[in-house]
């Protein structure tokens, strides 16, 4: 087992690597709608669960890239192996850009959104100050995220104004949280003797105390949040 396998473990079978799920992507869009035949790119799309979605919704030219993408052919999409933070993409050319888990920044998001065109992005902030001990689990120090009003404004200097912002819940984090612990425990127990194991488990079960015992349960939010880039077209 290498650390790179780790979180592909963990996520198991889960279609959503976060915090939220298909509702909250229908709330997310809801008036914000794509054409037929938009072209979407998707920078760290994991197994394409999101352009899965939007591809049920209207038909897209999709593009997916990640490090280790699905194997399910979507309709209309293309899955890429390879790092989302390089991959060349034309700018301005996309009716949606997304990056779900901070894969890219906000700032190459905005760049790659045509004139009129949306920005996903789904990061992290801080819901309350982290404690020391917190960022000592994480390995993270306070200036790695923003709060929720920062997070809020993280567009403005990238010419994007928010249209809207979706907060995960705790109960979606609850079911995250629990979900990936109880998969990687399954692991163990079903691959006793794996080299690499006992790190293995000191990560999920590490991930597990920072939740439930030192406060990231009230510390750490995610949300997702659509932009609009306002450099309208002449």
């Amino acid at each position: 087992m290498q650390r790179s396998d780790w979180s592909r473990i963990a996520h198991g079978d889960l279609e959503f690597m976060g915090p939220y799920d298909e509702s909250s992507f229908e709330r997310l869009f809801d008036g914000a709608a794509l054409a037929a035949g938009a072209r979407v790119l998707d920078l760290g799309c994991g197994n394409g669960a999101l352009l899965r979605w939007l591809a049920s919704r209207a038909p897209i030219d999709g593009t997916g890239v990640d490090l280790h993408p699905g194997m399910r052919p979507i309709p209309g999409v293309r899955l890429v192996a390879g790092d989302a933070r390089s991959f060349p993409a034309e700018p301005e050319s996309f009716d949606l850009v997304c990056s779900v888990g901070a894969v890219s920044g906000i700032a190459r998001l905005g760049t790659l959104a045509r004139p009129g065109g949306l920005v996903l992005l789904g990061d992290g902030y801080w819901r309350q100050a982290p404690g020391d001990a917190y960022l000592d689990a994480l390995g993270a120090t306070i200036d790695d995220m923003l709060d929720w009003h920062e997070t809020l404004a993280i567009g403005a200097a990238h010419g994007l104004t928010l249209v809207k912002a979706l907060p995960s819940s705790v109960e979606q984090w609850d079911a995250y949280e629990a979900t990936w612990a109880a998969n990687g425990e399954r692991y163990a127990a079903d691959h006793p003797g794996e080299p690499g194991l006992a790190e293995f488990l000191e990560w999920i079960r590490n991930g597990r105390r920072r939740y439930t015992e030192l406060g990231g349960r009230d510390t750490l939010g995610f949300a997702l949040l659509v932009f609009r880039n306002r450099h309208a077209d002449p």
